[in-house]
């Protein structure tokens, strides 16, 4: 219960919905590192991105695919929906 009170603590203080799962939950520990073994990854050409944000505007986890900062493309927080890759008109992302 204290694991839920904190969680819901974070996603008003932070003002981010995924708090839970981005600080608290414990299962991202073992993802984490698994991740870098990721088959499964979006990949940015970005040579043929026009940073028009309609990848993250689709995306159902908020994750900004041309955030270089947090090292996206080793996170967990993508799902491989590929709802970025159907919203891009430039074809700009690859799976």
């Amino acid at each position: 219960m204290l694991y839920y009170v904190i969680g819901i603590a974070l996603a008003f203080k932070l003002k981010d919905n995924r708090a839970f799962c981005k600080y608290i939950c414990p299962i991202t520990v073992f993802l984490k590192p698994m991740s870098y073994f990721s088959l499964l990854r979006i990949k940015v050409d970005k040579n043929k991105c026009i940073s028009c944000n309609k990848c993250r505007s689709v995306c159902p986890m908020d994750v900004d695919m041309l955030d270089n900062k947090r090292n996206r493309k080793n996170g967990t927080e993508c799902i491989v929906c590929k709802e970025c890759i159907r919203a891009c008109p430039k074809n700009a992302l690859k799976s």
